[in-house]
């Protein structure tokens, strides 16, 4: 009798899972939670009670925690492209990711640090007794024409000032981030490209001509408070981003990450996440479109095809 070997071979499934590839859109389509960006009414109040300063200890601190978390997600996401493609580009944008931080202290801080002097200054050659809470809010929120005329109208003008090019600072941090992120889709675009993926678009937040922030805005200028205006573009801008242009760039990433799989071959099965949001690429509607929708049911606006489910 001849002996009888037994062959094995191994079939793997062709809708095999990857819990790699899981985590990764997990955690492109996972909101960020948290105190991201305040509302023109939260900020109207309290910038008001305050005379312009809570904002500016805010806003800066929870837009580092926001750039903090997204850049995590970043991360993950130009990690799994590196393993996957073994793209020198995508290890170069990993390393680049993580090395950036949030926001400089230094665009905010220095016209505090201002503000702190003109006070000092004022105090050290005037009558300390006559400052109390009324008299300070009677002559910042007073009309002009009684401002000017007022003892402490020339701290009032520097205050103004000071907090004028603060706000305006935080608008151009928020701006200079939407920049970084934007050179960073221009690197992932290549690496797409190689990979026959359709490119993201670039994304904006426009210079924060919000109505709600406007208006917010105007009632402070008419009550003497110069600052509320470019609070309101600073606010616009901030609250725009974290809210609502963050989460379209990571849901098209997401996008992306699904379109590489399904093209597999065989394809690889990844459920999509359950906070994962198709969203109107029109900036005028920005939608929620359902899953597998060839159209915006709002303004009907083309879903192009790699994003049709």
């Amino acid at each position: 009798m001849s002996a009888f070997t037994p062959t094995f071979s191994r079939l793997d499934p062709q809708d095999r899972p990857d819990n790699l590839s899981a985590a990764v859109m997990n955690s492109l389509s996972r909101p960020i939670y948290g105190r991201v960006a305040w509302g023109p009414l939260k900020s109207f109040i309290l910038g008001g009670l305050t005379f312009g300063i809570l904002p500016l200890f805010a806003w800066p601190s929870a837009l580092a925690r926001f750039i903090t978390a997204e850049q995590q997600q970043f991360w993950h996401l130009l990690e799994w492209l590196s393993i996957r493609t073994g793209d020198k580009d995508a290890q170069r944008l990993r390393d680049a990711v993580q090395k950036n931080g949030g926001p400089s202290p230094t665009l905010w801080l220095f016209p505090l640090l201002c503000i702190g002097f003109f006070a000092a200054n004022f105090m050290a050659n005037s009558n300390i007794s006559r400052l109390n809470w009324d008299y300070i809010a009677r002559t910042a929120y007073a009309p002009g024409y009684l401002r000017f005329h007022h003892p402490l109208s020339e701290l009032f003008r520097n205050w103004n000032l000071c907090l004028s090019v603060a706000f305006f600072l935080h608008w151009l941090s928020v701006r200079m981030h939407v920049a970084r992120v934007n050179r960073m889709i221009g690197g992932i675009n290549a690496i797409l490209l190689r990979q026959q993926l359709p490119p993201l678009p670039s994304y904006g937040v426009g210079i924060g001509l919000r109505p709600a922030w406007m208006i917010a805005g105007l009632i402070g200028l008419a009550f003497g408070a110069v600052w509320a205006i470019p609070a309101a573009f600073a606010g616009a801008v901030h609250q725009r981003y974290c809210r609502r242009t963050s989460s379209r760039i990571r849901a098209e990433l997401a996008l992306r990450v699904s379109t590489a799989l399904a093209r597999q071959r065989p394809p690889i099965n990844i459920p999509m996440p359950h906070g994962f949001r198709l969203v109107c690429r029109n900036p005028l509607c920005g939608h929620t479109i359902a899953g597998g929708a060839a159209f915006c049911p709002r303004c009907g606006t083309p879903v192009p095809r790699a994003e049709i489910a």
